[in-house]
């Protein structure tokens, strides 16, 4: 039959070992970390879509490393933006920006460059009510310090306004108030 010798029995031997060994080694300490399925609530399949509700979209350009469009999660700050686009050129004026400024869905963020004046939005003078000072505000036809202070509380509390209709949801703020307001007052 199949006879070996002292020496290719030790051989044998060892391999047997070290194919047990490495099998130990790839199922117990270098094992992929895989977590179960997900297991989603009924009536809560939709995940994908909270998954997406809980991203926004900004343009970042000017003074950028890399400008363009990029998905951030919902609470980002300015500064989140920058860094995704590469962070500012060596020649940028980041600090003509509130960096600690939170973003919202289709913000636009221009880094002029240095020496250069931060660019104006291009709302025609409207008020941004998504990002406006409780003073800025009160300068608005009908809207007093009260109402001022009331949107200001309203934005802090539920983020930014997604029209300009969601006003009539802060307390003194009717309807009529929204019409007259919309020729003064823009979300971007």
């Amino acid at each position: 039959m199949f006879a070996m010798n002292r020496r290719e029995l030790a051989g044998a031997l060892l391999l047997a070992v070290l194919l047990v060994a490495g099998l130990l080694l790839r199922f117990t300490v270098f094992a992929a970390k895989t977590s179960g399925p997900e297991i989603i609530p009924p009536g809560d399949n939709n995940l994908q879509e909270k998954k997406r509700e809980a991203e926004i979209f900004v343009h970042v350009a000017g003074a950028v490393r890399r400008p363009g469009v990029y998905t951030l999660p919902a609470g980002a700050r300015v500064i989140h933006a920058l860094e995704a686009a590469g962070g500012v050129l060596p020649d940028g004026d980041e600090h003509a920006l509130n960096l600690a400024e939170p973003l919202y869905d289709g913000r636009h963020i221009s880094v002029p460059y240095l020496g250069q004046e931060a660019p104006a939005a291009a709302t025609e003078g409207k008020v941004n009510i998504n990002t406006a000072t409780a003073e800025e505000l009160d300068r608005l036809p009908g809207i007093g310090p009260a109402k001022a202070a009331a949107i200001v509380a309203y934005r802090e509390k539920n983020g930014p306004f997604q029209s300009l209709e969601d006003l009539v949801n802060v307390s003194g703020i009717g309807p009529s108030t929204v019409e007259t307001l919309k020729e003064y007052v823009t979300l971007y």
